[in-house]
């Protein structure tokens, strides 16, 4: 016989009836690898033709042995004498099918207590054409449990079926109506539906091909992660019994009976999952009584055809682009030359890592990547630039779009991800940005310089030419002759004018040498800086009997002799500009400043800034000069008992530039004047 099957081939004209070699390879796969039921396939006659493993561990005899003969061979004489196997065939003929359960004889003489359903079958004419005898060895219940129903029996499929979509199941297990028995693939979708299972469940195979069986398991068993776990367990020990309350379609429950059996393809990798159910309500309600809701699952698309819409193989010859495909989690499904090539890792390497891994720590930090990710779920897509990380630690310019991808019913099935690296261009438009920030520099220099020609000219044609008249007009006057007193008086007027522009030239000197020509590196302890100053101002502070306070000031960086001169300006300013016959009082204090105290114009760093202040009681000014004072040869006031250049407080501006920070004046007229200073800490 070419096949065990073959007498019921539609070559005999009678049997079962196979549709495609296909179908009799899969019918021989789900019966032959069931061991714990004897599985039988008779003639009308009741002559056997097919014989599984499961009824050569059951009743002893190989399948050489029984193809061929007449099944009452396993019925004691009694039964026989009775016309048992006989009356079976006629009752399943007559009921489509029949359940018995009684003793039975196995090869060695030994009986056991078996437990039969035989049921009819028909071709599509409806026509009787043989019959599926099902036996399982239940004698242990039976001694135990005194004749109690048998619990259903376990059948343990294996089919290697699970990639294909139509007739899992021969015609057989279709008409078999007291079981549930579905295909499930790997991730628990269903695959195929019995009469059984309509029966039972309530769903017609339309309704629930497709969808996950998770749908027939209560609220709190999905919580707990049963279903997941009872396919977990059947695929680590090749099958797994259960029992617990099931949903109907209806919303009605059931307490069913379940056994889900691995199947392997011919390497041992699992397939899919053979789910075989049978409703014990009637004797689980007689126990006890539970209540459950039922809540369905959304079913997913099969990975494989996921993965093998996505994208096409032209694409990982690309170069000069990393193409890559995301899952809807942003875990790398694939990687192409391009890829390999700009960001430094090999396939091997990077697939099933998150896409995250190419951004650094900042943009992980700001969730960067999930934002891109909702952002091209929303809109369709999303476009970005930045710094990315390669493999080896080195970061490039890469820009990036991300694209949704759908699937047919319009949810996201995932994402592509197309980077080029633009790192020249960036390091180009960075150079020219810079560029134009150094040329902005120079050109407010430039200003600043012109400005600053400007008002020497000023000085020339009229500060130091005051001066120089008066030394010119004095020194006719005493060539004309006088008396001593005249002359002594002439003389200390030209003396003082030139004494005033020669403190005129020694302050614009200091001005045009003040510049960063040395770098902030050197630590300068500002409290010994101020107790220079005050000491090179001893007289005037005495001659004032002035009040100085000094808090506790800051270690910066810096330039000491500048900063030295900054403070001196300072204190000679609050001196000058005292007011008649008010004692002075100066006060030097500091304070650590962040955030939004920092003025305007400063780099908010981390580490902030110190804020020094130095106020006074003085004559003050008002406070819409506050800018206008730092300028070169700008005097307030004009009194002539205060003298001054008015470069002094041009040249603490200068120096807070050199040092990258910021100065700023408070003051109303007879109120006194606030001076802020702003060092990097």
């Amino acid at each position: 016989m070419e096949n065990e099957f073959a007498p019921l081939s539609d070559k005999k004209g009678k049997g079962i009836v196979f549709r495609s070699k296909l179908q009799e390879e899969r019918f021989q796969q789900l019966v032959a690898e069931v061991e714990d039921y004897a599985i039988v396939l008779l003639e009308k006659d009741g002559t056997i033709v097919s014989w599984n493993q499961g009824a050569q561990k059951l009743t002893g005899y190989a399948a050489n042995e029984m193809l061929g003969r007449n099944f009452s061979m396993f019925y004691s004489r009694e039964d026989r004498d009775k016309d048992l196997p006989a009356q079976l065939l006629r009752d399943a003929a007559d009921k489509k099918r029949v359940s018995y359960e009684g003793w039975r004889v196995r090869k060695d003489g030994s009986t056991f207590w078996g437990s039969v359903t035989v049921s009819a079958l028909h071709d599509s004419a409806g026509n009787l054409n043989g019959f599926l005898k099902l036996t399982r060895d239940i004698t242990e219940r039976k001694v135990v449990e005194d004749n109690y129903s048998n619990h259903v029996e376990d059948l343990r499929l294996k089919n290697e079926a699970l990639k294909q979509s139509e007739e899992r199941y021969h015609k057989m297990v279709s008409e078999v109506r007291d079981y549930a028995i579905i295909m499930l693939d790997r991730e628990g979708h269903i695959m195929d539906w019995n009469k059984g299972a309509e029966r039972i469940k309530g769903y017609s195979s339309s309704e629930i091909i497709g969808k996950s069986f998770r749908l027939f398991y209560s609220k709190e068993d999905k919580e707990a992660r049963l279903p997941d776990r009872l396919l977990q367990e059947a695929a680590d020990s090749g099958s797994v019994t259960h029992e617990g309350w099931r949903i109907k379609k209806d919303g009605s429950r059931f307490w069913g009976s379940v056994l889900i059996t691995a199947l392997h393809d011919d390497h041992g990798k699992i397939m899919g999952f053979t789910k075989v159910t049978r409703d014990l309500t009637d004797r689980k309600i007689a126990e006890d009584k539970l209540a459950n809701y039922a809540d369905e699952l959304k079913f997913k698309n099969a990975e494989l055809r996921r993965s093998e819409e996505r994208y096409h193989r032209m694409i990982a010859e690309v170069q000069d682009y990393a193409i890559i495909l995301l899952d809807e989690s942003g875990i790398i499904q694939n990687w192409n030359a391009g890829a390999e090539k700009i960001k430094g890792y090999r396939a091997a390497e990077i697939v099933g890592s998150s896409f995250e891994i190419f951004y650094p720590p900042e943009d992980r930090i700001s969730r960067l990547p999930k934002r891109l990710l909702e952002e091209a779920t929303t809109n369709g897509r999303a476009i970005h630039e930045g710094w990315r990380v390669r493999k080896d630690g080195s970061r490039f310019w890469g820009n990036t779009v991300i694209t949704a991808l759908h699937g047919d019913n319009g949810n996201i099935i995932g994402f592509s991800k197309v980077t080029r690296d633009l790192t020249l261009r960036k390091e180009a438009d960075d150079q020219i940005k810079r560029n134009a920030v150094e040329l902005e520099d120079k050109n407010r220099s430039l200003q600043r310089l012109n400005e600053e020609i400007s008002s020497f000219a000023y000085v020339a044609s009229h500060d130091l030419k005051e001066p120089l008249r008066k030394i010119q007009t004095f020194a006719n006057r005493i060539l004309d002759g006088g008396d001593g007193d005249e002359t002594r008086h002439f003389t200390e007027k030209i003396l003082t004018s030139a004494t005033r522009m020669r403190q005129l030239m020694d302050d614009l000197l200091s001005y045009s040498r003040l510049s960063k020509s040395e770098s902030l590196t050197k630590d300068v302890d500002l409290n010994e800086v101020v107790k220079a100053s005050l000491n090179d101002l001893e007289l005037k502070v005495a001659e004032k009997h002035a009040q100085i306070n000094v808090n506790h000031l800051p270690v910066i960086k810096g330039i000491e002799f500048q900063l030295h001169q900054l403070f001196t300006n300072l204190l000679t300013n609050a001196l000058k500009f005292s007011r008649p016959g008010v004692t002075p009082e100066i006060i030097i204090s500091s304070a650590r400043i962040r955030g939004k105290d920092i003025p305007l114009g400063l780099v908010n760093g981390t580490s902030g800034y110190h804020k020094i202040t130095v106020s006074d009681n003085g004559m003050g000014f008002n406070q819409s000069d506050a800018a206008r004072i730092f300028d070169v040869f700008q005097r307030l006031h004009q009194s002539k008992e205060v003298t001054g250049t008015g470069i002094g407080l041009a040249i603490v501006k200068r120096i807070m530039e050199n040092h990258g920070g910021a100065v700023n004046a408070m003051s109303n007229p007879g109120e006194g004047a606030t001076f802020h200073l702003y060092f990097h800490a």
